[in-house]
């Protein structure tokens, strides 16, 4: 057995139906009430009911109607009827002084008889119909007539001007009711995400529930008899580090309902700004951590965040980086002096000076600097030791070191003879002179040689004293 005790077939303002539960909603047309459902009306509201057997019952205003599943043997005109007094008890009241509006039972809301097909609801209007029945007005008391001749007055009918040009107009009802409909939005939300309240308003109440249909697929429901109604929008959250900051807008694509009303929709779309909060990308360099002298040291850029456009990083060498869209990293190789004779293995250190581009809210180079240790590749400086071929007793000798490379500083040659000769720096010879013993009446004619012991200084990375005598 189906628990459909009535079906809706029309709604005027707003009708609630409240569940054995206590949840109420709101009635259109075509909707179903179930057994133990009640239906109230409400103040400007009235609703006609399909009930099962296929009787139409109507409720007007301030009206209240249980939807029980009846006994489909019992008859509704019989029931209410019963619950009136009969007419030999309001004749019996009237006989003994009562006055039956007060003393007795209240009748039932609308009539009772068959004639009007069980349909009255004692409110606000009353669905009747037509039987072409008769009713003797017996009442159990006698009835006479009026004592004396009724006088009627006489109607005044006006004479027509049939001299000018007189035309009967004919009102008109306009049964279509025409409205403008207004979207709003909720003004701002943050990028972090929120809610969006889209407000619907009409200037004319519906007499339906008037559904709106919104660009982004949302509804919203303007019940019967109110003049707005809303629907609430979750906006995820799309925090970037990008500029993305911008605006949602919706607009009103299609309306149903309403029963009868023009809603005239409006082109403006409703409008949410989308406040931009900002969030820090950081470059960072790195670079090879040490090469030998000569070598090529790359530097390399890191993003935190890939970059939407082109990123341009410059370098306090003067070199520039650019990290290319889509990506986290960019390189540039850096050649190392080539390599030399003098002690000059060092660190180089280099950092960001500035960086631009890629769309971020906000770009921030790191300032810690990029090093590399520079390895001094070994190369032997020969200092080698020369003298006067020959000289006469008596006579100088003069030693000149010479040195293959330039020196850096002072460089200081100790000889075997105990002299010492310095090389000045910038320069590649120094050279001192000796005293041979002076002449005599021997022969006593021989070879002076000498070498170098050793040698220091001039920044060479290694000074190498040549062994041979001079």
């Amino acid at each position: 057995m189906s628990s459909v005790v009535a079906i809706v077939k029309s709604i005027v303002g707003q009708v609630i139906a409240v569940s054995p539960e206590g949840i109420r909603r709101v009635l259109i047309e075509g909707d179903r009430l179930l057994s133990g459902e009640e239906v109230l009306t409400g103040p400007g509201g009235a609703v006609t009911l399909e009930l099962a057997d296929g009787r139409l019952l109507d409720l007007g205003r301030d009206s209240q109607w249980s939807a029980d599943a009846p006994d489909s043997s019992t008859d509704l005109s019989q029931a209410a009827a019963q619950a009136a007094p009969s007419v030999e008890e309001l004749q019996q009241a009237i006989a003994a002084g009562v006055d039956p509006t007060t003393e007795l039972e209240a009748t039932a809301a609308g009539p009772s008889s068959a004639g009007g097909g069980a349909l009255g609801g004692g409110h606000s209007f009353v669905m009747l119909e037509e039987t072409a029945g008769r009713v003797d007005p017996t009442v159990g008391f006698p009835t006479d007539g009026l004592g004396f001749a009724a006088v009627l007055d006489g109607e005044e009918v006006g004479v027509l001007d049939t001299t000018s040009n007189n035309q009967v107009t004919t009102p008109t009802t306009d049964t279509n009711v025409a409205t403008d409909l207004v979207l709003g939005a909720t003004p701002s939300i943050s990028e972090a995400g929120g809610i969006i309240v889209y407000t619907a308003t009409v200037g004319q109440a519906p007499s339906t529930n008037l559904v709106i249909t919104l660009s982004n697929g949302a509804v919203i429901v303007i019940p019967a008899g109110q003049t707005s109604g809303s629907v609430n929008v979750v906006v995820p959250a799309g925090d970037t580090p990008y500029i993305d900051g911008g605006q949602i807008s919706a607009t009103v694509t299609g309306t149903t309902g309403g029963g009868g009303l023009t809603v005239t929709v409006p082109q403006t779309p409703a409008v949410t700004q989308v406040t931009d909060t900002i969030d820090t990308t950081t470059a960072t360099l790195t670079a090879t951590p040490s090469v030998t002298e000569g070598g090529v040291i790359t530097y390399t850029v890191t993003l935190s965040n890939p970059a939407q456009t082109p990123v341009t990083v410059t370098l306090s060498n003067g070199q520039t980086i650019t990290v290319e869209a889509g990506k986290t990293q960019g390189s540039v190789d850096f050649e190392t002096p080539a390599n030399d004779v003098y002690n000059n293995g060092s660190t180089v250190s280099t950092t960001i000076t500035g960086a631009t581009g890629g769309n971020f809210e906000q770009l921030t180079p790191n300032p810690t600097p990029a090093q590399t240790t520079i390895n001094d590749s070994v190369d032997a400086t020969t200092a080698t030791l020369t003298a006067t071929p020959s000289v006469t007793e008596g006579g100088v000798i003069t030693y000149t070191v010479t040195l293959s490379n330039p020196a850096q500083t002072p460089v200081t040659v100790t000889l075997s003879n105990g002299q010492t000769i310095t090389v000045e720096a910038g320069k590649t010879q120094g050279s001192v002179d000796f005293e041979t013993p002076a002449n005599d009446v021997y022969n006593n004619g021989s070879t002076v040689s000498v070498t170098i012991e050793s040698a220091t200084g001039g920044n060479f990375e290694q000074l190498t004293p040549n062994p041979t005598p001079a």
